[in-house]
């Protein structure tokens, strides 16, 4: 997976992770694949974030 990522990385491509995990597994899981890097500016965010930013304000 790893290098899967780096190569679309390469590619210019932005590497995004959803997943139904908890934060802190899925966080670990995206720094061992290569998508996030410590010290890096990122964003981990829950579903219920995630969710609560793509609605609107009807729950659409």
């Amino acid at each position: 997976v790893p290098d899967a990522i780096q190569k679309c990385q390469r590619a210019g491509i932005t590497v995004r992770m959803v997943t139904g995990d908890n934060i802190n597994t899925a966080r670990a899981i995206a720094i061992k694949c290569g998508i996030i890097h410590p010290g890096e500016d990122f964003l981990c965010i829950d579903g219920k974030e995630f969710n609560r930013r793509i609605r609107n304000e009807k729950g659409e």
